[in-house]
């Protein structure tokens, strides 16, 4: 018996959020018997070893073309084979909406913002409504996602649409040994809180809150060093704030890595004071490794942690979240009741929970 086959289109597959997730949800449907195909439009191909590790196809016909030719071979490709796809971002959602039939795929929406960044609203908004009409079903991955695109009309009325939140990497795995990446770059730093943040260096990740928050927590006494993943267009404007507040010998700047969990063991405390988030991948990553949370209280961040998660604080509150930061070291019970309340939570994020819903929906649109 021939195989359901499920084609994904997603704007890169380096790493990131979407493209992490879309790794978990491949690797799961490959496991379930699907023969699956993943095609990405640009950058470097630095998840496809991981793909291909478990039986998932890469396909790079798509790569560097320019955005019509992308649309004459993705849909020579899928109306060839009948095939339903599955896409993930805008540019990636709109070829996919220009090549297949109506109904012929469903989306995933994994950001708390405009469709088409950058454009005038009703633009965003048509292009995002052209391409809800003609799918079968839209995806959010949060709660907010989902109230985030009916608020601002980017949904067509007639869409159907989920929330499904995104699934842990059950293949999560602590290196504590010698060969960790990380030890040499933390072991001068034994006796501080160790503090880390991962994201992109772009505003939506409100790092001037942290950084500010760290200097406060400072001048009170606290020994603490930060260090953080990530890279992005802010990154000199960043470190010009770094420097005004006289803080930049107790800031990192590690840049992107593969190893995050080799990171994560090295932290005591992890801090993602960002402004919104489509989820927020990065705390599943932290309470995999155990590791105490602080985090802004909006968006999808308390789906994730739970709203009543101790760890929560006021979005941009500086003075909150140093406090919260001193607490760490003066409450040693603080950070173990907020690991505490992990396991209960993760649970509600196992990857099988993540993709037989997501399953399900292809049943109902005779996908699979």
């Amino acid at each position: 018996m021939n195989k359901s086959r499920i084609i994904h289109l997603i704007t890169t597959i380096e790493r990131g959020g979407a493209e992490k997730q879309l790794l978990i949800l491949a690797q799961e449907q490959a496991l379930q018997g699907l023969d699956v195909e993943v095609f990405y439009l640009k950058g470097q191909p630095e998840l496809k070893s991981e793909f291909e590790k478990f039986g998932v196809k890469v396909n790079q016909s798509l790569i560097n073309e320019n955005f019509i030719k992308q649309n004459i071979i993705f849909r020579k490709i899928i109306r060839s084979s009948g095939v339903a796809v599955h896409a993930h971002l805008p540019k990636s959602e709109l070829i996919t909406a220009l090549t297949s039939r109506k109904n012929r795929f469903v989306i995933t929406r994994h950001n708390s913002e405009a469709f088409w960044p950058g454009m005038p609203k009703f633009i965003s908004n048509f292009l995002s409504k052209f391409v809800t009409e003609k799918s079968a079903h839209v995806i959010c991955i949060s709660e907010a996602v989902k109230s985030y695109i009916k608020n601002r009309g980017e949904v067509s009325r007639s869409s159907q649409i989920s929330t499904i939140h995104y699934g842990y990497d059950k293949n999560y795995k602590i290196n504590s040994s010698t060969q960790n990446k990380f030890s040499s770059i933390f072991k001068p730093f034994r006796s501080s809180i160790k503090i880390g943040a991962i994201g992109r260096l772009v505003d939506q990740k409100d790092y001037p809150t942290l950084f500010s928050a760290c200097k406060s927590a400072l001048s009170k006494g606290v020994k603490l060093e930060l260090f953080i993943i990530g890279e992005g267009e802010l990154r000199k404007e960043l470190e010009v704030r770094v420097e005004s507040l006289g803080i930049t010998e107790r800031v990192h700047w590690l840049g992107k890595t593969a190893d995050i969990n080799d990171y994560l063991f090295q932290l005591d405390l992890f801090i993602l004071p960002s402004k919104y988030e489509g989820f927020g991948l990065a705390l599943l990553e932290a309470m995999q490794a155990g590791k105490p949370i602080l985090a802004s209280n909006n968006s999808s961040i308390p789906e994730v942690l739970g709203n009543s998660y101790e760890g929560l604080f006021k979005t941009s509150d500086v003075n909150e979240l140093s406090e919260l930061i001193m607490k760490i070291q003066k409450d040693a019970s603080f950070p173990t009741r907020l690991v505490q309340t992990y396991s209960d939570r993760l649970t509600l994020f196992a990857p099988s929970n993540m993709s037989g819903k997501i399953s399900n929906i292809y049943e109902n649109m005779g996908f699979i």
